[in-house]
């Protein structure tokens, strides 16, 4: 999307990005066979979910680290938390991004967790009702929102005074609809779990999910 190349276009030719192997197939997509090839920026898909990955991954031309928690399809869940702590300690210049699409402000706040600059697709949850295509990222930082507002107007990536006014709509019950969500999710999951047919349900709020105190 336009907002995932804004954010890239952060970075310079020669620059390395980790990024969580379960990401969005769009921006793997994007990540792997186009921006590798025109930005000449390198990708690592790594495991954070693994203790050390992350660590083991950064480079001295690492210089940013791409989240998203949980993933989609796979609902895999990384520790922000941590990855920012990690990130920023063996270098403090290092852009820690979150795609938080799958939870919404509503349910996380990557900043408040240490991450940098967070993207959003307000296509899904945001906007709500499937009549608006746009992105939006989100920062704390005063230098990245200058150089976003700058990439932003140089790449042309504004979004119409039409769409901004439909996402706003659809924020005014964001907070209603992913409470029933969530509640719906669960009771779904749960059903699912415990019918005969059924051999696996992947859901972080479920006790069987590898991650779920993490999820919590």
């Amino acid at each position: 999307s336009a907002t995932t190349v804004t954010v890239l276009n952060l970075l310079k030719a020669g620059d390395h990005v980790v990024v969580i192997d379960d990401v969005y197939g769009g921006t793997n997509r994007f990540f792997n066979r186009v921006a590798t090839t025109t930005m000449n920026v390198t990708f690592s898909m790594t495991d954070l979910t693994k203790p050390g990955a992350l660590d083991a991954a950064i480079t001295d031309k690492t210089k940013m680290v791409w989240i998203e928690t949980p993933t989609n399809p796979t609902l895999k869940i990384a520790d922000i938390k941590e990855s920012a702590a990690i990130a920023h300690a063996r270098n403090k210049d290092i852009i820690v991004v979150v795609d938080n699409t799958f939870m919404s402000p509503y349910f996380q706040n990557p900043l408040s967790l240490g991450a940098d600059v967070v993207v959003h697709s307000v296509t899904k949850y945001i906007g709500g009702h499937s009549d608006v295509v746009m992105g939006v990222l989100a920062t704390n930082s005063d230098d990245l929102n200058t150089r976003l507002k700058f990439l932003q107007n140089s790449i042309g990536a504004v979004p119409s005074p039409f769409d901004c006014y439909m996402a706003q709509r659809g924020l005014k019950t964001l907070h209603i609809r992913m409470k029933e969500h969530a509640a719906n999710a669960l009771a779904v999951a749960t059903f699912l779990e415990a019918h005969a047919k059924v051999e696996k349900v992947i859901y972080p709020g479920l006790k069987s999910h590898p991650q779920h105190a993490l999820a919590l």
